[in-house]
């Protein structure tokens, strides 16, 4: 796999900041109502997607404000979840060939697609497995005991950065894990 340089990955991550959290409503594990490419789409075909609706409604986009922005992509269900922000970091970061339709975050956590590692290992690139499975944080760096990380979350509204104390019993995970 080939790794680009952190200041490339922080730019790409740039792109996503601020997206709404969006994925499939699901009932009885099945879809009752697909979202926008299923809350897996890259920023470039959110906005592409954005553009389209706000053209078909006669909406100027230039003219809203950041929450009046948010809150249209969100009221359309443009925006991304954890598993499909991650799929698309790895790709762009490794050049994985992850297909983030066909992912999900306790996919993203195990073999054959990751190996569990010890927080001493942790480097760009690595991810943390929440919520037994349902949750993953993609970690940005790692500086002494503190993560940096980026997530899509519904309770952090959005797409947004993060940082945890490896030492803070609080932070609650299932286990640090690197792509294979």
């Amino acid at each position: 796999m080939v790794r680009i340089k952190l200041i490339e990955l922080q730019e790409e991550i740039g792109y996503y900041i601020g997206l709404p959290y969006s994925k499939n409503i699901l009932k009885d594990g099945k879809i009752i109502k697909e979202q926008f490419l299923g809350g897996k789409g890259n920023y470039r075909q959110i906005a592409t997607e954005t553009i389209k609706l706000a053209q078909k409604q006669n909406i100027d986009l230039i003219k809203l404000s950041n929450q009046e922005f948010y809150n249209f992509q969100k009221k359309n269900h443009l925006g991304i979840d954890c598993s499909g922000l991650v799929c698309q970091l790895l790709n762009f970061y490794f050049d994985a060939k992850l297909e983030p339709r066909k992912t999900s975050a306790d996919m993203l956590t195990s073999a054959p697609i990751s190996k569990e590692i010890k927080p001493n290992e942790i480097q760009t690139g690595d991810l943390v497995r929440q919520k037994k499975g349902h949750h993953v944080l993609f970690i940005i760096e790692k500086q002494k005991n503190i993560i940096f990380y980026v997530d899509s979350s519904i309770l952090g509204r959005g797409v947004r950065y993060g940082q945890a104390d490896l030492t803070d019993k609080s932070f609650t995970h299932q286990g640090f894990f690197r792509l294979v």
